[in-house]
C-alpha cells in the first residue's frame, strides 16, 4: 500500500476535528469554513436529482453490505458441512453462493455507474458557478494583475473542482459503506466471539465482545501512530500542486511567446526558468517522501500482521476447544470486514491528502473571488454619449500617485489624442474609464453600453475568422455582407473567403493584421464612443492613415479618444491631452 501526503483523520469525532482544524504547519489558514464549499450544490436547483441519486447509491450500499453478511453466514454453514464430510450438502449450496456473488457484483457496478453520474453533475454545476464568479466584474483581470491574489486560477477551476467532486463522493460513500459494514459485522463479531473470562486477583472478569474491542483498539492505535508520523504532509501536498502548476504556467508562456523567445534566442533563459521550477518540485518532493515512507511503514506493517492479531485474539477459544472451522471462517470474515471498516482512514490516506489540499486551494480561491472590488475610482453610468471625469486621480497599487488628471468632459463627436512619455499613465487612464483600474479617487461617467475599447494587443480567439471578428457577440448578430464589408474596410479583403475557416488565427495574422481585425470589429459594432490604446502601433503609415480615414467616414458621429505616440495622427483629432510630470494638460 502506498500512501500520499496529508494529515490523517481518525475514526473518532475528536480526531476528525483535529484533522480538519490542524494548524501545525506554515500553510494558508484553514478551518471548518474550508468544507463549506461542498454544500451549495446540495441546496441548489439540482438538489432533488442529487439527493435522489445519493439516496439510491446509499441504498445500494446497504444492500451490498447485507449481501456480504449473508455470505458470511453461508461460509459458516458451508465449511461446517464440508468438514463434517457432508459433501453433498456442501456442494448443493454452491449455486446459491454463485447467485449471491452475481448479485453483489451487479450492485457494485450499478453503484459505481450512478456515482459517476452524480460526480459529473456536481462537477458541471460547480464549474459553471465558479466560471460565473470568475468572469463577473472582470474578476479574472483583477486576479491576473494582482500578485497577492490566487495563483493559477485556471488549475483551480479546471482541475481542483474535478478532483474535489470525485474524491468527496468516493471518500464519502466509502465512509458510509464502512459505517454500515462496521455496524453489521460488529454485531456478528460480538455475538460469535462471545465473552472473554479473565481470572484476576481471585475474581473472574467477563469481557463481552472482546474480539470487537480488540480489533477497535488495535486499529485506533495504528491510526494514531500514522497521524503522528504523517501529520505535516498535507502542507507538502499543497505546495506540490502549487509548484506543478507554476511549471505548467511557464510552459504555457513559452507556447504563447514562442516567436519572441526564438528571436531573442532565449532558450537558455527559459531552460533556467524551468530548472528553477523543477528544483522547487524536487525539493518539496523530498519532504513528501520523507513523511510518506514513515506512514507507509506503519500501515504496511499493520496489514501484514493483521492475520496474526486475529489468531492471538482467538487463543482463548482455541484453548477451550470452542472453535469449529465454520465458526472460524465466519469470525475471520467478520474480523476482516470490521478491520477494513475501521482502517478506512488508513486505506484512504492518499485520497484524504489530495482532498485536504484541494479544499484548501478552493477555499482560498473562493475567498479571493468573493472579495469586494476596491472602491477607489467610482464609475457612474450615464445615458449620454459623453465621457466625463471629476477630480480623477490615478494611483499605483502601492498608493503612490501616478497621474492627477482632474476634471474634463469629452463631448459627443469629438476626437481627442492623448500623448505622453512611456509610463506617464496613458493606458492606465483608459483602464480607469473602462472600470478596470480602481486605484485612485474621483468619478468617471460613461455610457458603457455604447462604448468600445480597442487595446494595443488585440485578443483573437481560436476558431473561425468570423467568430474572431464578431467577438464578443454571437455570429448571428451580423450578416455575411457586414463581415465582408468590415474586412474590406481595414484592408483585409484577402481573408473574406476564409471567414469560416477554423484556425489559430493569432498565429496566422501578423501584429498589424490583428490590430486591423480589432478595428474591423468597431465597424461591425458601430459604437458611439471609441477608445483606441495604441491600436495602430504595429501598422505602417499607409495602413494607419487608411484606418483613420475609414473611421471618420464610417463612424462620423463617434467620439474617438486615441492614445498614441504618432504625431502624424494629430490631423485626425480635433483636441489633444498631454500627460507630463503627473499632470494632464488639455
Amino acid at each position: 500500500m502506498v500512501y500520499g501526503s496529508s494529515t490523517f483523520p481518525q475514526p473518532l469525532v475528536i480526531l476528525w476535528q483535529r484533522f480538519v482544524l490542524r494548524t501545525d504547519k506554515p500553510s494558508p489558514s484553514h478551518s471548518l469554513s474550508d468544507w463549506k464549499i461542498l454544500f451549495p450544490f446540495w441546496v441548489s436547483a439540482e438538489k432533488w436529482k442529487a439527493w435522489g441519486l445519493l439516496g439510491l447509491i446509499i441504498g445500494l450500499s446497504l444492500l451490498y453490505v447485507r449481501t456480504a453478511v449473508w455470505l458470511g453466514i453461508w461460509d459458516q454453514k458451508f465449511f461446517d458441512a464440508f468438514f463434517a464430510f457432508h459433501v453433498r450438502n456442501a456442494l448443493g449450496m454452491l449455486p446459491i453462493y454463485i447467485a449471491a456473488c452475481a448479485l453483489s457484483a451487479g450492485i457494485y457496478v450499478l453503484q459505481t455507474y450512478l456515482t459517476q453520474i452524480l460526480s459529473m453533475r456536481w462537477r458541471l454545476w460547480n464549474t459553471k458557478v465558479y466560471l460565473q464568479r470568475y468572469l463577473k466584474n472582470a474578476t479574472y483581470y483583477r486576479l491576473e494583475h494582482d500578485a497577492t491574489q490566487a495563483d493559477n486560477p485556471d488549475q483551480r477551476i479546471a482541475d481542483d473542482l474535478a478532483q474535489m467532486t470525485t474524491l468527496v463522493l468516493k471518500l464519502g460513500l466509502d465512509a458510509i459503506q464502512a459505517v454500515m459494514t462496521l455496524l453489521s459485522f460488529s454485531i456478528v463479531l460480538w455475538e460469535i466471539g462471545g465473552a472473554l473470562s479473565v481470572p484476576l486477583w481471585g475474581h473472574v472478569y467477563h469481557i463481552p465482545g472482546y474480539l470487537f474491542f480488540g480489533t477497535v483498539i488495535v486499529t485506533v492505535l495504528v491510526s494514531l501512530l500514522i497521524e503522528k508520523v504523517g501529520g505535516p504532509l498535507v502542507h507538502a501536498d499543497y505546495q506540490q500542486q502549487h509548484y506543478d502548476a507554476d511549471l505548467r504556467a511557464s510552459l504555457l508562456d513559452l507556447r504563447r511567446n514562442s516567436e519572441q523567445v526564438a528571436f531573442y534566442k532565449g532558450e537558455d533563459a527559459e531552460h533556467l526558468r524551468f530548472s528553477t521550477h523543477l528544483a522547487h518540485i524536487a525539493k518539496n518532493w523530498r519532504k513528501v517522501v520523507h513523511y510518506t515512507w514513515r506512514a507507509n511503514f506503519v500501515g504496511t506493517f499493520y496489514n501484514q500482521t493483521a492475520s496474526i492479531i486475529l489468531w492471538v485474539l482467538l487463543v482463548p477459544k482455541i484453548m477451550a476447544h470452542a472453535l469449529t472451522f465454520g465458526t472460524y471462517a465466519r469470525i475471520n470474515a467478520a474480523f476482516m470486514q470490521v478491520r477494513r471498516s475501521l482502517q478506512w482512514f488508513i486505506d484512504n490516506y492518499t485520497d484524504l491528502a489530495g482532498l485536504r489540499s484541494t479544499l484548501q486551494r478552493l477555499a482560498e480561491f473562493e475567498r479571493i473571488i468573493q472579495q469586494k472590488p476596491i472602491q477607489g475610482i467610482v464609475c457612474k453610468p450615464t445615458n449620454e454619449n459623453t465621457v466625463s471625469t471629476h477630480n480623477l486621480v490615478l494611483n499605483l497599487p502601492s498608493g503612490q500617485t501616478l497621474l492627477d488628471f482632474g476634471s474634463l468632459t469629452f463631448q459627443a463627436g469629438e476626437r481627442w489624442a492623448i500623448y505622453g512619455a512611456s509610463g506617464s499613465g496613458k493606458s492606465t487612464f483608459l483602464r480607469s474609464l473602462a472600470g478596470l483600474w480602481p486605484y485612485g479617487s474621483g468619478d468617471v461617467c460613461l455610457n458603457s453600453a455604447k462604448a468600445m475599447f480597442v487595446p494595443q494587443q488585440s485578443y483573437v480567439p481560436t476558431g473561425s475568422l468570423r467568430q474572431a471578428l464578431s467577438y464578443p457577440l454571437p455570429l448571428e448578430q451580423h450578416n455575411l455582407h457586414a463581415y465582408e464589408a468590415a474586412l474590406h474596410a481595414v484592408n483585409l479583403g484577402e481573408y473574406v473567403s476564409r471567414l469560416d475557416e477554423e484556425q489559430v488565427w493569432e498565429n496566422i495574422l501578423s501584429g498589424g493584421e490583428q490590430q486591423r481585425l480589432a478595428l474591423a470589429r468597431a465597424f461591425l459594432f458601430r459604437p458611439s464612443i471609441l477608445f483606441l490604446d495604441e491600436a495602430t502601433s504595429a501598422m505602417d503609415t499607409a495602413n494607419e492613415r487608411c484606418l483613420y480615414d475609414a473611421l471618420l467616414t464610417l463612424l462620423p458621429q463617434c467620439t474617438i479618444i486615441s492614445v498614441t505616440h504618432h504625431k502624424a495622427l494629430q490631423d485626425y483629432h480635433q483636441k489633444q491631452i498631454i500627460l507630463q510630470n503627473g499632470r494632464a494638460f488639455f
